[in-house]
């Protein structure tokens, strides 16, 4: 499995790509370790690219949920395609993960805040 590292504001972003699977599993939580020490308050999986998880992928993403929300964060997947999303479903794992569609992550975390600026153009209205 491949993964990259980038940020979305304040939000840490993990892309994985191939198959998540007991080979990586090791990897993907020393990485996700290393951007849970900067305390952000939200962690993204990006799976987009994800094509296969079998139960070590799952008992790693567990992990690292309960190690953000020890750390008062969030953990959002998003982006999973239909089969991986139904694993989720049987297993009853969206009950405790939060879950998102791509275009629904991005349209929540994507944007700036521009309250601010919207505000003052109405005043002046």
């Amino acid at each position: 499995m491949e993964m990259n590292l980038s940020n979305l504001g304040n939000v840490k972003i993990i892309g994985l790509t191939g198959k998540f699977d007991i080979e990586s599993t090791e990897e993907f939580e020393e990485n996700f370790q290393r951007e849970l020490k900067s305390k952000p308050p939200a962690i993204a999986i990006d799976m987009t690219k994800l094509d296969y998880i079998d139960s070590s992928g799952i008992g790693a993403l567990i992990k690292s949920l309960n190690s953000i929300k020890n750390n008062k964060g969030v953990l959002i997947l998003f982006g999973l395609k239909s089969m991986i999303l139904n694993i989720f479903k049987l297993a009853k794992l969206d009950l405790f993960f939060q879950i998102m569609t791509t275009d629904a992550f991005h349209a929540k975390y994507g944007q700036k805040d521009d309250s601010d600026i919207d505000d003052l153009l109405k005043k002046k209205m």
